[in-house]
């Protein structure tokens, strides 16, 4: 793991060191890289909750591991020759003074990083587009009492809620991107934030970071609107969106007018061997009216053995031959999923999502900024190196393989001429 972080992101603590410092820094035992991997280590360990990392963070060799991490060594003289690893009441005082748009900064610097070494080449749709999943979701269950957006004035606990855009790696991995708070603006009316708004703001900062980024957006349901399709069409991006007869009610009706239209616009295949798994029918339709804009609306029905499902998509990709549509639904609207999945191994296998680390707001959002952090490098580790070379790492959980480094970081030192790590590839090939 601490080959990976090295090779895939040399300068990750350069990065962290220098985010906004408010400390005096003459008075500081710990470097700021440090205390940002307090919190990334607690998260990539998956040990569940600031306390339970605690307990054993100045265990055995960890400090002199955590050295390894964060690039201040047990040589540092502020150690004296015995070096430690801050508590997590340290890192999230830290967390809760520097301002969250500068630790986002962080996800954006490594996914460049990621661009460089050409890891979405191969996943690019139509050889050409980055595909990038938006999808909201709750950041934490706040309780009671909890000022900054913690309460509301009729003092029942509120959620706290993020916007995710994450991009579709090697062998179905989701890299974190951008994320966009979901916050209560107004604080005498308590209008909450909606998340086609957040995706507004997203939306520009991703347009300035990558301007010339090929990029294909997949959403759900509530992203089929006008104001979405005005955003990509603006921006130049491409579109799949989950379309439903209730969201867009004009959109659906002209689809099935026009379809006996269009009996040649159809697609049917087999899945599985023989078609042993089920057959899977496409039918298009193309130029219908959402708002003021024309886009394509594709219907797929999937038969098994067990249901038949119809799922619906618009998109803004053109010339859609049985062969193009089938890959925009296959490797574009289909794989929605992988955003739901992502969220709910963030909830249910020890990285906390839903969790309140901390009650203050500030401190919360960098929070969840280092959670991201943690799982692009979590994905690198697990997917590019463990699952690939060692047959036992595809047997065992991610939550087990999680503890289990973190385990080995406590029991045995890493030796000071670690070799560098060669390539870093997916598959099992």
């Amino acid at each position: 793991m601490v080959r990976v972080v090295r090779a895939a992101f040399p300068r990750l603590n350069k990065w962290l060191n220098e985010l906004d410092d408010p400390r005096v820094q003459e008075m500081c035992r710990y470097a700021a890289a440090h205390l940002w991997w307090q919190i990334i280590a607690m998260f990539l360990f998956r040990t569940g909750s600031r306390n339970a990392f605690d307990e054993k963070r100045q265990s055995g060799e960890a400090p002199w591991n955590m050295g390894a991490l964060c690039g201040q060594s047990a040589e540092d003289p502020r150690f004296e020759g015995q070096p430690t690893v801050t508590c997590s009441d340290n890192a999230a005082h830290h967390a809760s003074r520097v301002g969250p748009q500068e630790t986002a900064k962080i996800p954006v610097l490594m996914f460049r990083d990621l661009l460089d070494r050409r890891l979405f080449d191969g996943v690019r749709l139509f050889d050409h587009w980055y595909v990038a999943i938006a999808d909201g979701s709750v950041k934490e269950k706040c309780r009671q009492g909890f000022e900054e957006g913690g309460k509301s004035s009729t003092g029942q606990a509120r959620y706290r809620y993020v916007l995710q855009l994450s991009v579709i790696g090697p062998e179905g991995t989701l890299f974190p991107l951008m994320h966009e708070e979901m916050d209560v603006h107004n604080p005498e009316t308590e209008k909450e934030d909606c998340e086609l708004k957040s995706f507004q703001r997203l939306g520009q900062r991703l347009k300035e970071e990558f301007p010339r980024l090929p990029i294909c957006l997949v959403a759900d349901a509530l992203y089929a609107c006008q104001l979405i399709v005005e955003i990509c069409h603006k921006n130049d991006w491409k579109y799949i969106l989950t379309l439903k007869e209730g969201r867009q009610p004009t959109t659906w009706q002209e689809t099935l007018k026009l379809l006996p239209l269009n009996r040649n616009n159809r697609l049917r295949l087999r899945l599985g061997q023989d078609g042993e798994e089920g057959l899977q029918d496409f039918r298009w339709v193309e130029d219908v009216m959402l708002g003021q804009h024309k886009t394509n609306v594709i219907l797929s029905g999937e038969i098994t053995a067990e249901a038949a499902t119809l799922y619906a998509y618009i998109t803004n990709f053109s010339n859609l031959t049985p062969s193009r549509v089938a890959v925009v639904v296959n490797c574009g609207g289909r794989e929605r999923h992988l955003i739901e999945d992502a969220f709910n191994t963030q909830k249910n296998n020890g990285i906390g999502l839903e969790h309140v680390f901390c009650a203050n707001a500030t401190a919360s959002k960098n929070y969840y900024t280092m959670m991201q952090v943690a799982q692009v490098l979590w994905i690198l580790t697990c997917h590019g190196c463990l699952k690939r070379l060692y047959d036992w790492a595809r047997r065992a959980t991610e939550q087990g393989l999680a503890r289990a480094v973190w385990e080995g970081l406590r029991a045995r030192r890493l030796p000071p001429d670690l070799p560098p790590l060669g390539q870093i590839r997916f598959g099992f090939s």
